[in-house]
């Protein structure tokens, strides 16, 4: 295992040291990505490699010298890639423990794929392994060693079965840090969750009162509870809260006393009169805000269980002075006790916390467990909302007392003791994998890059999210495995430090272009993907999307946290297999979105007044589509989609609905519409309420504070108020969703042509909010019950709202909220503003009448369906609702594509010759195929079927012949071009020429000849890629002629002979007479001391003439001819023996 972290700068080595991938040998970055990015480019890509095992980051990063970390990688590439010149980072099999996030920033970090090289198994991790000779077990230590004060805690493990199969790790003693247990929870500033224990890839869980996590809603054995009431359950009174109205204001009053978190948020202070004290709180100062107090009863008082959770003690509390809102004045809110010192933790527990669900049924929390005394249980921190003992549902954490089920762990951090307790599986911590999470940082943080890739990496161990995004462009994250963060899985895009019911909670920084696909994201703290991008103001697109991924066993530290969080402008989320959480599925918080195509299996099943789909409080949430889902066994009384609070303009089409409460929630917004779906034993297929339910002058309404602002924000224009649109804002929002040029995914429209019209209703004259006291019935002031409660343009007014061709099997339809006015009377539900409500329905007994295929999700021609609503209606259904794709794809097995492709590679270096385009291609094509994350055996199999036909056709060309054309005689001072044929057909047509004699002719590297002394020549073409094939002609220069006239001086050619006319010479032949016309020239021949030529009878030699003949050096006396040297009184001189020079 390589530890990866941000190594120093320094001089890499020279960028030339660096592998080109100059074949298909090694999947070169180009092939890599064609299949997101298009063709490969014909540049020779930048790659380097990176290996855990025999690595170093000295190495120049090519496949046979890599480098060590992933950080050395990335640095070796910056500032050299670019849209063109792309780069890839081949990350070897191997775990790879981060030490700091891997960091890409800007330009200098763009363009570059970093992918598992080969499919091999790459795991980046900030997880600490444990190797098991650190574990001990508790039984067998020594007196001595349990004596030492790092085991101090361990005696409350006080009874043979509690110490019995518990095994310990001491942390400070190998240096690992034990990490922080913070306050978290909704609407809380999110922190790092608490280090998780994770053996075998499973986390375990946190030591735990009551045990177990596999209760429904409703059931009382996993939690503590109140009375449960609110739950519908039958609660055993385990904590009931001590003088509510005492420390926290009396009920009815709570929303707006101020003596809760809560409370403190701007929203909830407009009525203050001092505007200069309605802004939001700290967290700091809410943290120090009144905490609850419980007596205990039911289980936790059962052999006073509750005492091994805390000190015994009175908590000292001071009171700041600090009071609440209006009448509520009197009440302190700040009464924050102080921490108990001097704790005995060899019999109190000294870090436990409760954790659930304490002022409602949808928002989480946690209170610090501070001591105890008597029969009440004191708590450090406040929850978020009042608590009460109808919702009062759960769990005491981190007490090692309760260490009592295979599974659990503590980690006891008091006075630095830092040693970890474990109770494994089977009482043996032998041959288990055991690792602790403690990194509290991304394992990546991309932040204004472009084109960035990240394909086939696991990730696992963080305390935060995994990886995040800011203002990046074209990211593809592709096939990753994600496991085992705190918090979200991916973020594309931050959120804004404020909760989400604000006006001005928003995602910033989410970018345009990013793909999450093929992707296994599970076992997450938070959530899956963050989807922010685009611009909410001018209605830009951000296109970010999240398909086909698995994402499963979510939210098991909070609430609020989706598989898919839909922020800002334009995003989808489709194709995707969510499974297996306590809460929601997909928050919209945003416009133009598309939540298609999706799986959603056993999810919201420890939550109420939810639904798999939640949208919230806000009117401008519009042109948001879901279509096309299968919602299947969703948990507790809730919905497949809820638009909570007024949320409005969503369109819900041909979704399937089994096994729900309800289908659809509709809250009081207005221009929603759940046209063609289908509900399969739900008890009704939608609910809804409206705002004139509590009464016509309950003005203003709960909230409106926060929904007025956002659609301030956007769709009017508030002089002087915080929150207002510009003109040119409320123009193009206007132009946006009237102008038809917005699309659903069906091609229909996304238009809302009364938008125009749409308005707050206010004062006339003042424009202020219409409340209870400017209230009347029939005024003209702009707050009667025309303008605020009927007119269907009245935001209150749930106008325009549709529930059409549904398909219901087993009960019943929509359910309508009724509310009736007085003095005159009138009566109000959806249907005095619609006309489509529960109408054109399919009432069925069975799925099989319908003649709706589950596995399929297709409609036959014969069932009810076809027959009530008409086969055209079924065949629409048909064309667009599947089964199919959705999910992780099942990827084949590439073994045997990549050895063929390494086969090409060879075929390509060592044969040269063939033609090389088709091969490269198709291994181009081969590779993309291999590194796909959503290749299918079929594709696969297919992919080496075409590269072995290539392989094979490649080889059928290679060169087996060669032939020269246009070779004749030449003269002197002549060019001439030879031609050549490479065969067989389509060979490569290269080939190298050559002359036997360069004094005679030379010849190019294009085949042209030049004649520059008599004589004959040989020209050859041989193959570039087969030596064995070529091809000669011979050609002769000046070649003698019986019909030409020469004069003194010419030379020619004849039987292999060069002469030279002595004198005026026709007809006369060459050779034919020593003393004729033709002098032959002798060969050249080089000696020691000089250059000289072999003797010839022909020739006329003067006094000096130097020549060579029997092996000597001869030199003239006089002029002679045809007389052969040797002779003593003859005129040649004997100079020596002619020793080669």
């Amino acid at each position: 295992m390589v530890r990866t972290g941000r190594r120093p700068a320094r001089t890499l080595l020279a960028a030339a040291t660096l592998a080109l991938v100059t074949s298909v040998g090694g999947p070169a970055a180009g092939t890599a990505t064609a299949a997101a990015t298009g063709p490969a480019a014909s540049f020779e890509a930048l790659t380097v490699y990176v290996s855990a095992t025999d690595g170093d980051d000295d190495n120049s990063g090519s496949r046979s010298a890599p480098l060590k970390t992933i950080a050395a990688a990335r640095d070796a590439l910056a500032g050299r890639t670019s849209a063109e010149a792309r780069g890839t980072v081949y990350i070897r099999g191997g775990t790879y423990v981060l030490d700091d996030t891997i960091r890409l920033k800007g330009v200098e970090n763009s363009w570059v794929t970093y992918a598992a090289y080969r499919n091999e198994k790459v795991t980046l991790t900030g997880s600490h392994e444990l190797p098991a000779d650190g574990w001990k077990k508790l039984t067998d230590l020594s007196d001595d060693t349990l004596a030492e004060p790092q085991y101090s805690s361990n005696t409350r493990l006080n009874t043979p079965e509690l110490r019995d199969g518990v095994w310990v790790y001491d942390l400070g003693a190998h240096g690992i840090d034990p990490g922080t247990l913070y306050k978290n929870g909704f609407n809380w500033v999110q922190q790092p969750f608490a280090p998780e224990l994770v053996v075998d890839g499973g986390t375990q869980t946190l030591a735990e009162y009551p045990n177990g996590n596999t209760c429904s809603t409703t059931e009382t054995a996993c939690h503590l509870w109140g009375t449960g009431a609110k739950w519908k359950a039958d609660g055993p009174q385990d904590l009931m809260n001590v003088d509510l109205d005492a420390r926290f204001g009396p009920e009815s009053a709570w929303n707006n006393s101020g003596t809760t978190p809560r409370a403190q948020f701007e929203d909830k202070k407009q009525l203050v009169p001092d505007p200069e004290q309605r802004g939001t709180w700290t967290p700091e100062e809410m943290r120090r805000m009144t905490p609850s107090v419980f007596a205990v009863g039911g289980r936790a008082a059962t052999d006073d269980h509750y005492q091994r959770w805390a000190p015994e003690a009175v908590p000292t509390v001071d009171d700041p002075g600090t009071r609440g809102f209006g009448e509520y004045r009197d009440v302190p809110v700040q009464l924050d006790p102080r921490w108990i010192e001097n704790i005995d933790n060899t019999k109190s527990e000294t870090e436990g916390w409760l954790s659930g669900y304490l002022g409602n049924n949808y928002a989480n929390d946690m209170l610090r467990i501070l001591s105890w005394s008597g029969d009440e249980l004191y708590m450090k921190y406040p929850s978020m909302y009042i608590p009460q003992d109808s919702w009062t549902k759960v769990k005491v954490l981190n007490v090692l007392s309760e260490m009592d089920t295979a599974g659990e762990y503590y980690i006891d951090r008091y006075s630095d003791n830092d040693v970890l307790y474990y109770r494994p599986q089977g009482g043996t911590i032998e041959g288990k994998n055991t690792t602790l999470q403690t990194f509290d940082k991304n394992f990546m943080l991309l932040e204004g890059t472009r084109g960035v890739t990240v394909r086939g990496l696991a990730m696992t161990g963080s305390l935060i999210s995994g990886v995040q995004l800011l203002d990046a462009v074209g990211t593809l994250i592709d096939g990753v495995d994600i496991s085992n963060v705190s918090m979200d899985a991916i973020r594309i895009g931050r959120t804004t430090d404020t909760i989400t019911s604000m006006p001005d909670y928003e995602t910033v920084q989410g970018g345009h272009d990013n793909v999450v696909q093929n992707s296994y994201l599970h076992d997450l703290g938070g959530g899956g993907v963050l989807l922010g991008g685009g611009d909410r103001t001018t209605l830009e697109r951000g296109d970010n999307v999240a398909r086909h991924n698995e994402i499963t066993r979510f939210s098991r530290l909070a609430t609020y946290t989706p598989a898919g969080y839909m922020y800002g402008v334009g995003n989808t989320f489709e194709y995707n297999y969510v499974h297996d959480a306590p809460h929601m599925a997909v928050q919209i918080m945003g416009n133009d979105m598309r939540v298609n195509h999706n799986h959603f299996y056993d999810v919201v099943k420890n939550a109420g007044d939810m639904g798999v789909i939640y949208a919230g409080r806000d009117f401008t949430y519009l042109g948001n589509e879901i279509a096309y889902n299968h919602f299947e066994k969703i948990g507790g009384s809730n919905d497949a989609l809820y638009m909570d609070d007024g949320a409005t303009g969503v369109r819900f089409h041909h979704n399937v609905v089994n096994d729900s409460k309800s289908g659809v929630n509709f809250n009081s917004g207005h221009s929603n519409t759940a046209n063609d779906n289908v509900f399969i034993g739900v008890d009704h297929s939608g609910h809804g309420g409206i705002y004139h339910k509590n009464g016509e002058t309950r003005l203003p309404l709960a909230n409106s504070w926060v929904l007025e602002s956002r659609y301030n924000a956007f769709l009017d224009v508030r002089e002087g108020e915080r929150y207002s649109a510009t003109p040119q804002t409320v123009a193009a929002w206007h132009e946006h969703y009237t102008n038809g040029k917005q699309k659903y995914s069906d091609g229909t429209p996304i238009s809302y042509p009364e938008i125009t019209e749409w308005y707050v209703p206010r004062v006339t004259e003042t424009g202020e909010e219409c409340t209870a006291a400017v209230y009347t019935t029939s005024g003209t002031n702009g707050c009667s019950r025309e303008t605020v409660w009927e007119d269907p343009d009245s935001v209150w007014v749930p106008s325009r709202v549709e529930i059409d061709h549904a398909v219901i099997v087993g009960c019943c339809g929509f359910v309508e909220t009724n509310a009736t006015f007085g003095e005159p009377t009138s009566v109000y539900n959806l249907s005095r503003w619609s006309d489509k409500i529960n109408t054109n329905s399919v009432l069925a007994t069975s799925v099989a009448d319908t003649g709706l295929d589950l596995a399929t999700l297709k409609f036959s021609d014969s069932g009810s369906v076809a027959q009530s609503y008409g086969t055209g209606w079924v065949a629409a259904w048909n064309r667009s609702v599947t089964a199919e794709g959705i999910g992780r794809p099942s990827r084949g097995d590439t073994g045997a594509l990549w050895n063929t492709v390494d086969e090409a590679a060879r075929v390509l270096a060592d044969e040269p010759g063939g033609d090389a385009g088709p091969l490269t291609k198709a291994a181009a094509e081969a590779t993309g195929a291999a590194e796909a994350t959503d290749s299918s055996q079929e594709r696969i199999d297919g992919a080496v079927k075409a590269l072995k036909d290539a392989i094979e056709a490649y080889r059928a060309t290679r060169p087996s012949g060669v032939t020269v054309t246009g070779a004749h005689d030449m003269t002197v001072g002549q060019s001439l071009s030879l031609g050549v044929e490479v065969t067989p057909f389509g060979a490569d047509q290269s080939v190298s020429w050559s002359s036997s004699d360069p004094a005679v002719a030379t010849v190019s590297a294009g085949g042209s000849v030049k004649a520059v002394g008599a004589g004959r020549v040989v020209i050859t073409a041989t193959s570039t890629h087969e030596r064995t094939a070529s091809s000669s002609a011979t050609l002769t220069v000046n070649a003698w002629s019986a019909t030409k006239t020469y004069g003194e001086g010419d030379v020619v050619f004849h039987d292999g002979r060069t002469y030279q006319a002595l004198w005026y010479a026709r007809g006369e032949k060459p050779g034919a007479s020593a003393t004729g016309a033709w002098a032959e020239i002798g060969a050249p021949v080089t000696c020691a001391d000089g250059p000289a030529r072999a003797w010839t009878k022909s020739a006329v030699y003067t006094s000096g003439a130097r020549v060579v003949h029997a092996g000597r050096l001869w030199a003239a006396k006089w002029w002679t001819r045809n007389q052969a040297p040797g002779h003593r009184s003859g005129p040649w001189e004997d100079k020596g023996a002619c020793i080669a020079g």
